[in-house]
């Protein structure tokens, strides 16, 4: 058990320590859903809101909020049993973001419009620490990267007193996000359990900016960089998984995580012999 112990520590220091970010991943139960040696496959979707903000150190422009933005992410999931008490997983797929320009209409430099469908990659541990009776408790951690590109150019509003638009557009948003779980999950019956608990949820990243003009025919200035960090780290969530199937094991995680500045809706569906 003590080399368990160990080992589970390590991957989740390794987890929060990597540098890879956005918004919210489906979770699962916080406690370790495979025996030692055993695979499994699945697929989920996730969508969610939250508000995030940005810095820079360049003199002369202003931070900016990124307010409303929505997610979309849909991956497939693959996972593997080390111990009877700890899992490990991974996660692969497509991520868009899309950004409300009607609720920033008093930022403009906000108003980056929609991605394009990006490759996202992620991964993570789970693991049991205690179980009693029909009640488990447990730890996960989850880390995950996304690059997004494709956003639609910004065309501000006509300012009339020079007859030219500002304009800008977003080359370029890197986010890397970082979850921690803790929790209990409950076998209400055999083929039912609840699961939920609070977590930290880390983000980190930036954001490129091509460049504005105010003038027909100017000469942008050079591309500039936006750092991005969450506005919310304390979170909270709850879910439910249902059993369908025992031979093959087939089951369905339902749940919502909500933090102070945003909140996401996730399914999954796995199967493991």
């Amino acid at each position: 058990m003590q080399k368990n112990t160990v080992i589970i520590v390590a991957t989740m220091l390794l987890l929060v320590c990597a540098n890879v970010v956005f918004g919210f991943d489906p979770m699962g139960p916080p406690k370790a859903m495979l025996k030692k040696g055993q695979p499994s496959v699945g697929i989920e979707y996730l969508y969610g809101n939250m508000d995030l903000e940005t810095s820079t150190s360049t003199v002369g422009l202003a931070d900016m909020d990124l307010n409303n933005i929505e997610i979309n992410k849909i991956s497939g999931v693959v996972g593997y049993g080390l111990f009877d008490s700890l899992e490990i997983f991974g996660r692969f797929g497509l991520a868009a973001i899309d950004v409300d320009s009607s609720v920033i209409a008093d930022n403009p430099a906000a108003s980056i419009g929609s991605s394009g469908f990006d490759f996202s990659i992620g991964g993570g541990a789970r693991a049991t620490i205690f179980e009693w009776k029909d009640i488990s408790v447990g730890v996960l951690a989850q880390v995950s990267l996304v690059q997004l590109d494709g956003f639609d150019d910004y065309v501000g509003p006509d300012n009339g007193q020079f007859g030219a638009d500002m304009t800008f557009s977003i080359s370029e948003l890197t986010m890397t996000e970082v979850q921690l779980a803790f929790g209990p999950t409950w076998n209400c019956t055999e083929n039912v359990s609840i699961y939920g608990g609070p977590f930290l949820h880390f983000v980190d990243g930036d954001l490129d900016r091509d460049g504005v003009s105010f003038f027909p025919n100017a000469i942008p200035p050079e591309s500039e960089t936006f750092d991005i960090n969450e506005r919310g780290v304390w979170g909270g969530y709850i879910g439910a998984t249902v059993l369908f199937s025992k031979s093959p094991n087939i089951n369905c995680n339902v749940e919502f995580q909500a933090t102070g500045a945003g909140y996401g809706v996730a399914i999954q569906l796995s199967i493991s012999p």
